[in-house]
């Protein structure tokens, strides 16, 4: 959470932020002395709404502003009402966090338990925008260092033969399912439709009339520039050796009958730095943050003493011995009782 901490306050510069502020009007031609404004009240002064007697201010909606990721802090500046509608929230927040103290929710040992956790991660986070500018610098990325770091994983920027491909899959009924077609059902499909494109019809209006793919079928079956290994394997091999152009013998797989048509192929490359470049910068980055988080963990392991335990697998709670059982007395015979049953146990011994 804490490194997370590390890339949104620091690596995308997400710090507190005020709405942007109209241009300064423009001075008048006449050096006529301007009336002196009053000063700007205080982000603590400034009320927004009230609950149970407790005010939210400006204050309050700043500090709450500046723990949102960077896309929250600006739909609420972009979008008209944003802030409006956030004060809501907080408000709504206020009336149940106002209930829940009326309760005494809030004297409760696990409430306390996850107050200090939350003080523990706000001091985190103010920690790491103090810190910020200095961290923001060791962040950085040179074009050397993405360079470096695309030699380091050319395995990663290996693009796999890929095939754009268009089928139209007329589907079996399965084992134990009641509606669909048999197989011989399905075949006749396929020849029905076979015998339409020898007439002429093109492939992707028949696929979109026919075919049982719902991932492919509005597109006119198309699959473009897809690894072929990540298919079904008839389907995959079929892909890799049909002839191009063409529409090849029906291929049988766990789904049905595919028409195929291979409409093209490219073979498997390195791809070059320039054009992976944006991928390997992204690679770079989130090495470098790696790096500067634990280099900042170790430095302040330094400082601050610093151990993680673990539990011996042979340190078990001391389980008390249980009290012994006081012999009963021997219960008097009875001259003339019926001898009693010996109770049946449950199917499960009494075990629940």
């Amino acid at each position: 959470m804490l490194r997370a901490s590390l890339i949104s306050l620091i690596a995308l510069g997400v710090v507190a932020q005020e709405p942007p502020k109209a241009p300064a009007a423009p001075a008048p031609a006449a050096q006529v002395p301007a009336p002196a404004q009053p000063a700007a009240p205080k982000p603590e002064d400034v009320l927004l709404a009230k609950v149970g007697g407790e005010p939210i201010t400006e204050a309050d909606f700043q500090a709450a502003f500046r723990l949102l990721g960077q896309q929250e802090q600006m739909q609420i500046l972009m979008v008209q009402g944003g802030k409006e509608e956030f004060v809501k929230r907080m408000a709504e927040s206020k009336l149940l966090a106002v209930k829940a103290q009326r309760m005494g929710l809030d004297k409760t040992p696990a409430f306390q338990r996850a107050l200090d956790r939350t003080k523990d991660d706000l001091l985190a986070r103010e920690f790491l925008a103090k810190e910020g500018e200095a961290l923001q610098k060791r962040l950085m990325v040179s074009e050397d260092d993405v360079k470096a770091f695309y030699e380091k994983n050319k395995d990663r920027f290996k693009q796999p033969e890929l095939a754009t491909v268009r089928h139209i899959l007329v589907s079996v009924k399965r084992e134990g399912e009641e509606k669909g077609l048999s197989d011989a059902e399905a075949k006749a499909k396929v020849a029905k439709i076979q015998a339409e494109l020898k007439k002429g019809a093109k492939f992707e209006a028949l696929a979109k009339k026919y075919s049982d793919d719902p991932g492919s079928k509005e597109n006119g079956g198309l699959y473009e520039d897809a690894d072929p290994s990540t298919w079904v394997p008839e389907f995959g091999a079929a892909a890799r050796t049909q002839p191009i152009g063409k529409v090849g013998a029906p291929v049988k797989t766990q789904y049905g009958y595919h028409l195929m048509k291979v409409e093209s192929r490219k073979a498997a490359r390195q791809v070059p730095f320039e054009e992976a470049k944006q991928v390997a910068e992204q690679g770079a980055q989130r090495e470098r943050q790696a790096v500067v988080w634990n280099e900042l963990m170790t430095d302040l392991r330094k400082e601050i003493p610093f151990e993680l335990t673990k539990p011996s697998p042979t340190d078990k709670p001391e389980s008390k011995p249980a009290p012994k059982a006081e012999p009963k007395a021997e219960p008097k015979a009875e001259p003339k009782a019926e001898p009693k049953a010996e109770p049946k146990a449950d199917a499960k011994g009494g075990a629940q």
